[in-house]
C-alpha cells in the first residue's frame, strides 16, 4: 500500500498553479440539497423532484441534484442506486429506460422521477444547477459524463459538476475542461470500499491530475488538512449536508458556502 499512495501523493510535489475556474455563485449562494424538499409533507415536495427545484428556484437558491444513466444512455435525476427508498419499486435505476423511470411517482405522490433536462427546463436558468454525478470506479467512466455534457450543452444557464469518483472529475478535466468541477469527499470509512480507495478519496489524492475548482466536504469530518490546503490554493470549499442551525453555524467558521436542507441559510 505504501508504494501505491507515494504514487498517489507525488504529484502534490510539482502542484501547478492554475487559475480555479469556480464560479462566483459557488461562494455566494447557499445551495439547496436535491432541491427545496420538504421535511413536513415530502409527498407533496419530495427529494429531487420538480416541486423542490421550483421551491428552489423561486427561493434564489442554486440546486444541487443527483444523476445516473438509464439504460437507454439517458440521465435521470435520482440519488439512489435502487428505486425502494423513494418509489417503492424494487430494482437498479440502471436496469430501467428514461421513460420507465419518469413514470414512476416519488414517496406515491404526485411528483415523478424527472430526468436532467426536465429539471433544467424547469428552473430554466433562473438558479445554478450543481450536478453530482453517481459513477463509481474508474472502468465505469465515460458514459455517464458524456451524457450529462451532451444535456448541459443545450442549456444557457449556470452549472457546474461533481462527483465523489474522481475518475469521474478527471474525465471532465480531460474532456470537458470548460465544465466547472469539484471533488466531494468526506469520512468514507463506511462505505465497503478497499483501504487504500479510502485514503485517496478522504485526503484527495487525486486532486494534483483532477484540478478541481472547488471542494465538496462532509461538515462532520472537517477540520481536515486535504480540503484546507485546497482551500488555500484559491479553491472553494463548499460542506454538506446542513441540517439545523447548529451545523450553519460550525460551516460558517470552516467553510466558504453550504449545501444546506430543512435548514434556511
Amino acid at each position: 500500500m505504501a508504494g501505491r499512495l507515494g504514487a498517489l501523493m507525488s504529484p502534490w510535489i510539482s502542484l501547478p498553479r492554475i487559475r480555479p475556474n469556480a464560479p462566483r455563485w459557488l461562494r455566494r449562494r447557499p445551495i439547496a440539497h436535491r432541491g427545496l424538499h420538504c421535511a413536513e409533507q415530502p409527498r407533496e415536495r419530495p427529494e429531487n423532484s420538480l416541486a423542490a427545484f421550483e421551491a428552489a428556484a423561486a427561493a434564489g437558491h442554486p440546486v444541487e441534484l443527483d444523476v445516473h444513466l438509464t439504460a437507454d444512455g439517458e440521465v435521470v435525476v435520482f440519488h439512489d442506486e435502487t428505486l425502494e427508498r423513494m418509489t417503492g419499486r424494487h430494482g437498479r435505476v440502471a436496469e430501467h429506460t428514461l421513460a420507465e423511470l419518469t413514470a414512476l411517482r416519488l414517496l406515491d405522490g404526485d411528483e415523478h422521477v424527472p430526468s436532467l433536462e426536465q429539471v433544467l427546463e424547469r428552473i430554466d436558468g433562473r438558479v445554478p444547477a450543481l450536478v453530482e454525478l453517481k459513477s463509481t470506479g474508474a472502468s465505469v467512466v465515460g458514459p455517464l459524463e458524456q451524457a450529462v455534457c451532451r444535456v448541459l450543452a443545450r442549456w444557457p444557464g449556470e452549472h457546474a459538476v461533481q462527483s465523489f469518483n474522481p475518475w469521474s472529475m478527471l474525465w471532465m478535466h480531460r474532456h470537458a475542461p470548460h465544465l466547472p468541477r469539484g471533488m466531494l469527499s468526506g469520512n468514507m470509512r463506511h462505505e465497503g470500499l478497499p483501504p487504500h480507495q479510502v485514503i485517496a478519496i478522504e485526503h484527495l489524492l487525486l486532486a494534483p491530475a483532477v484540478l478541481p475548482d472547488f471542494i465538496g466536504y462532509e461538515l462532520a469530518a472537517l477540520p481536515h488538512w486535504a480540503p484546507s490546503a485546497w482551500r488555500r490554493l484559491g479553491r472553494p470549499l463548499l460542506v454538506w449536508t446542513v441540517r439545523d442551525e447548529a451545523a450553519l453555524s460550525r460551516a460558517r467558521g470552516l467553510a466558504d458556502n453550504v449545501i444546506f436542507e430543512h435548514v434556511r441559510p
